[in-house]
């Protein structure tokens, strides 16, 4: 109860692991009457898995939620919302990435609080309950970087690694999946962009759609099958990757093979400390950073030092740790426009931690921590930068304002 977020906000039993276990409990024994309250109880849960990180019996209630939420499926079907998307879309990422680049094209075409759309992304904001979604990348990521690309010249080649970019980078951040790439580019790196890659399925996999994400897990692992270092700028990606074995049921023979795949899947800042990578140098100006450990890498991939040691090694950056760095920033992937109420409390908290630290620039490892902390800095007017890691490691200015 100390430790999850939603409790914190609203203290609702059935809102914390101890309450809705219960209630998938009776679940089981056929004992509930009201399937709207007790599905509304599932999908309270931001599934940051904190709760299981401090249980003393390491109970992952989680998990437990997960299954219940796919027996709910299996019992009542999917939401058409659900159905549109998980099978229509997100399963045919091709077919995605070409709508929305035309969309990225689109002229204005609606007005906003006095502005024009420029993009179909902007006329999404106002759509999710007034979630700010960045605006599509023009032209996306794959469009930007070639199939591989190769160390700087005269850097020593010290391997291949193939990058997954994830749905995010592709459509949202392309810049910063540039830089993801070209971090391991000068560290030495050989770095290909793969074909066939999908959506890494964790959002279906969440909502309790286990076939759909199945499938979505069989072919990344297929189309990634021969390289032997997998990695993503992506916290959410990465948990799902190093989970794949368990989106297989026990007695499916191709769960050793997802297996041996998550074992070659690593987070770049996990990857580059691993292989002893240099001082990534030095920035122009002295910058003050914090930092923020998403969920899908402290709680479910235990990665924080990694991040913290690369940040602590670049010159010019005066790095301060936040009361509650682990603690949610309130996203939870649809949770932060499904339950925006208690989405925006839990962020509140976050950007008071933030704001105490007097930093100048917030990193995260993970994109969709970044749409929530850059809608924080928004709503306050702070004078904030929310930067990837990856941009900072290679010493760009951008979008950081310079103090006089």
């Amino acid at each position: 109860m100390s430790a999850c977020p939603v409790y914190g906000v609203d203290h609702i039993e059935s809102h914390v692991a101890r309450g809705r276990n219960m209630l998938i409990n009776w679940a089981d024994n056929n004992e509930l009457t009201s399937d709207n309250s007790y599905r509304e109880s599932l999908y309270h849960c931001l599934l940051c898995s904190r709760c299981g990180a401090v249980c003393p019996a390491k109970i992952s209630s989680a998990a437990i939620t997960l299954q219940a939420r796919a027996n709910l499926v299996q019992q009542k079907g999917l939401t058409w919302p659900q159905r549109f998307i998980h099978r229509g879309i997100v399963k045919h990422r091709a077919l995605v990435a070409k709508a929305l680049g035309l969309a990225a094209w689109l002229p204005r075409f609606a007005v906003n609080e006095g502005r024009p759309l420029r993009h179909l992304a902007d006329l999404a904001s106002t759509l999710s309950n007034g979630l700010s979604i960045p605006r599509l990348s023009k032209p996306s990521l794959s469009k930007r970087i070639p199939y591989r690309t190769f160390p700087p010249s005269g850097t020593r080649v010290r391997g291949e690694v193939a990058v997954f970019p994830g749905c995010a980078f592709e459509f949202f951040f392309a810049g910063v999946g540039q830089d993801v790439v070209m971090v391991l580019a000068e560290a030495g790196f050989e770095v290909v962009n793969p074909d066939g890659l999908t959506c890494c399925g964790l959002a279906v996999q969440s909502a309790g759609d286990l076939d759909t994400a199945a499938l979505m897990a069989r072919q990344n692992i297929e189309a990634l099958s021969r390289f032997d270092h997998i990695i993503t700028g992506c916290a959410t990606c990465g948990s799902a990757f190093k989970n794949y074995e368990n989106w297989f049921p026990e007695n499916d023979a191709y769960q050793a093979t997802a297996r041996n795949f998550s074992e070659r899947v690593e987070d770049l800042s996990e990857f580059l400390i691993r292989q002893e990578f240099g001082s990534p140098g030095q920035r122009d100006y002295p910058v003050t950073v914090t930092y923020h450990d998403p969920c899908h890498m402290r709680w479910h991939q235990g990665v924080n030092e990694e991040p913290r040691k690369i940040l602590n090694s670049i010159e010019g950056v005066n790095y301060i740790e936040m009361e509650g760095a682990d603690k949610c920033c309130g996203l939870g992937g649809s949770f932060g426009i499904t339950h925006r109420d208690i989405s925006l409390a839990i962020l509140d908290k976050k950007m008071e931690s933030i704001k105490k630290t007097g930093a100048e620039v917030v990193v995260t490892s993970c994109p969709g921590c970044m749409i929530q902390l850059m809608d924080g800095v928004r709503r306050r007017g702070l004078p904030i930068d929310v930067m990837h890691i990856s941009r900072l490691i290679r010493g760009q200015k951008g979008p950081l304002r310079k103090r006089r």
